[in-house]
């Protein structure tokens, strides 16, 4: 008779397994994450909303420009707060690091300030980027001289910003640019008629009239 290793009956080799829990057995070709399945998941979410975040932050000049009918930064920047809905996160020496809402962006251009843009990409203030830089928010209407390159002349007329579109203009070419314009005063008599509150900048923009009623 040979010699050799007992062979295990059944019993014997179910005693082996004694202890270790029963069912199905799911095999993988990576070890399990420890933290569950969604834990990854979650970062992920995270990572992303913090990147949107950051995103969202603009800093501006601590100076601004005060447009008619504000007496003070701090009314104006309440307003500002209020019509566009930022939020001020922190101020820093010469700025104040702003939350502006999804789509907003600070874009500084080959030659020029830097231009605040809403999420339509209309410019809607600007500033420098020199130390003693100021925030300068632009109206949605107001009155601009154009040049003819040709005769180099110029003309007056009045845009809605929003838009693009010009609503009025002067029917006289001249020498004379700007205030000096002899259409001037009738275009700006046109505007004070037409839009009374032109001078605020945060009025008649539609995203700011909505805001400005919540």
């Amino acid at each position: 008779m040979k010699k050799g290793k007992t062979k295990l009956t059944r019993h014997d080799a179910e005693r082996l397994f004694e202890g270790l829990p029963g069912g199905n057995v799911r095999v993988s070709s990576r070890p399990e994450n420890p933290f569950g399945t969604g834990a990854l998941d979650v970062v992920k979410r995270a990572d992303d909303e913090t990147r949107l975040w950051k995103d969202n932050l603009i800093s501006l000049p601590m100076a601004m420009e005060l447009p008619a009918g504000y007496e003070s930064a701090a009314r104006m920047r309440e307003s500002i707060e209020r019509a566009w809905r930022v939020k001020w996160m922190r101020e820093e020496k010469r700025e104040v690091v702003t939350e502006f809402p999804e789509g907003w962006k600070a874009v500084r251009p080959e030659s020029g300030p830097i231009e605040l843009r809403d999420p339509a990409g209309v410019v809607r203030a600007v500033y420098g980027w020199a130390e003693d830089a100021e925030l300068r928010i632009l109206p949605r209407y107001l009155v601009e001289s154009q040049a003819n390159s040709s005769s180099g002349l110029g003309s007056l007329l009045v845009r809605d910003r929003a838009n693009g579109h010009i609503l009025e203009r002067s029917s006289i070419w001249s020498a004379q640019t700007g205030t000096n314009h002899p259409d001037w005063s009738r275009l700006s008599a046109w505007l004070n008629l037409h839009y009374p509150q032109h001078r605020d900048p945060l009025r008649y923009w539609e995203d700011c009239e909505e805001n400005i009623r919540k």
